[in-house]
């Protein structure tokens, strides 16, 4: 059942989306707005006590991406799968948040078109996206041994940081972020500048591939872990 509180803009938004793809709506008892794909068929949950229009174009944009067919964090997770190391590293949970991000930083100027206010892009919206407090006790190494969770968690906050949509001050973060390892934080951050500059909407093989793209990203990463012991 469609939500009756929907505005006529994302309204639209549904009307073009199942043009390609099959849209139901599910309530549950959450308190917040998911979505769930496979393939051209989508289920979006929705709260009926506290659904809003925002929440459920913010649903549709993530739906709208997958008519570019690009893949980022599934790839990594399958390619890194067999990895010894890596794969210690880049577990599903991470390389889904990784996916979120990108989706988020191509959607948001697309919610603002719509004319949406950045508060309403997320919960929480306006907070801080990673904790200068949880930074500071991070650990990468110790007695001569990488921690892979650790390792799982810088490489998520800095997704985090670089991926937030209002200007928050992380001038902190991104210090104590490069002081940990340099050379990590630089792999990241280019593998982000890059994406950000990536046209999702025109992807061609030779020009401008998702898969290049992601492949470079894995390969510095292989380079970067290929002499460290990682427990």
């Amino acid at each position: 059942m469609i939500p009756n509180t929907l505005d006529n803009t994302t309204i639209s938004l549904l009307k073009d989306l199942e043009k390609d793809f099959d849209i139901s709506f599910e309530p549950k008892n959450i308190d917040f707005c998911g979505v769930f794909q496979k393939n051209k068929k989508a289920t979006i949950y929705y709260n009926p006590k506290n659904v809003d229009s925002a929440s459920i174009a913010h649903e549709l944009l993530h739906i709208w991406l997958t008519r570019f067919n690009y893949s980022i964090g599934n790839h990594i997770y399958l390619a890194l799968y067999s990895d010894k190391k890596l794969n210690k590293v880049f577990n599903k949970f991470l390389c889904d948040y990784i996916t979120n991000c990108c989706n988020h930083f191509k959607m948001y100027p697309k919610f603002i078109n719509l004319g949406y206010q950045p508060a309403d892009f997320l919960k929480n919206s306006l907070d801080e996206k990673a904790s200068l407090k949880d930074i500071k006790r991070l650990k990468l190494k110790f007695l001569g041994s990488y921690n892979s969770k650790a390792i799982n968690f810088y490489i998520g906050s800095l997704f985090a940081i670089l991926a937030d949509h209002v200007e928050n001050d992380y001038t902190q973060h991104h210090s104590y972020l490069k002081q940990f390892d340099f050379q990590l934080y630089t792999i990241v951050s280019d593998f982000w500048n890059k994406w950000e500059k990536f046209d999702i909407e025109n992807i061609d093989v030779i020009n401008n591939s998702d898969l290049d793209l992601i492949n470079s990203f894995i390969d510095n990463m292989k380079e970067w872990i290929k002499t460290k012991r990682i427990v």
